[in-house]
């Protein structure tokens, strides 16, 4: 864990403006019990970027020099790269917002902070049009529709674990929507097999937007390429749930492969 080293005024211009790696300064004070829990959730945020950044702490009771940066509350956080302040944080940020600026400042760029979240949000779209899909396959009668959604189920698993892959390679940390979560959002029981086809529709859609955006990101051309393949299987998958929607809408009222209740009044939710 860093240790956030104390600094003064007259170590200011030589350790914070000229230092040589971006600077993160807490201005705070010893009375201060809050000052005292934001050092603890600096020292998390930035447990691995001891060697990217630098870490200190300036005590307002002693020092002059935080009042050249408008510093009206404490504690607050200045960040500072070649000399110059680039940011700043009051209002108590939680770990993960500290976490976030660091990056930024750190160098590692909005970029990658944006490919973390569209990572993070794809998978928790893959998740859930793979449980519509499983739903599909587990309850449709006929057995042409049955296969063509146990396949596409087991591609949108696929695509999840090559997510999972990327996020855990950019965060060290492995990530994954928890059984519940995705089941409060979604619940594909409470749908007809129409319903749950234009469902899983909805979701390929948005999927697709970020699938292509991932495509051109900065990462390995390897990389690009196998987003690239998976933004057209997406694109074929739309274009199978519309053909299986529209065969399975025409056979829906003359088959038993639904409850003819559900099916009336839930698929105008997605009219």
């Amino acid at each position: 864990m860093i240790k956030l080293v104390e600094i003064n005024d007259t170590q200011f211009n030589t350790l914070v403006l000229k230092a040589s790696l971006p600077v993160l300064l807490e201005c705070a004070s010893p009375e201060c019990i809050i000052c005292k829990t934001m050092a603890e959730r600096i020292k998390e945020a930035a447990r691995d970027y001891s060697d990217q950044m630098l870490f200190f702490r300036l005590n307002i009771n002693e020092n002059k020099r935080w009042q050249e940066y408008s510093v009206r509350v404490i504690p607050t956080l200045l960040y500072f790269k070649e000399g110059r302040l680039i940011g700043r944080q009051e209002n108590f940020p939680e770990t993960e917002e500290i976490l976030e600026q660091i990056r930024l400042v750190a160098g590692q760029g909005s970029g990658t902070a944006c490919l973390e979240a569209e990572c993070r949000n794809a998978i928790d779209l893959e998740s859930a049009v793979a449980l519509f899909y499983k739903y599909v396959s587990a309850t449709a009668r006929n057995g042409r529709v049955k296969e063509r959604f146990r396949q596409l189920h087991h591609q949108a698993v696929a695509h999840e674990e090559i997510l999972e892959k990327k996020y855990k390679e950019l965060t060290k940390e492995f990530y994954r929507p928890t059984d519940e979560m995705v089941k409060d959002r979604l619940k594909p029981h409470g749908f007809s097999l129409v319903g749950a086809m234009k469902m899983a529709g909805r979701l390929e859609e948005k999927l697709l937007v970020f699938y292509k955006k991932l495509a051109k990101r900065k990462m390995r051309a390897s990389e690009r390429d196998i987003f690239r393949k998976i933004a057209a299987e997406t694109s074929r998958h739309l274009k199978v749930l519309q053909k299986e929607k529209s065969f399975t809408q025409d056979r829906e009222l003359e088959s038993s492969m639904e409850i003819p209740e559900q099916s009336s009044w839930l698929n105008k939710v997605f009219e």
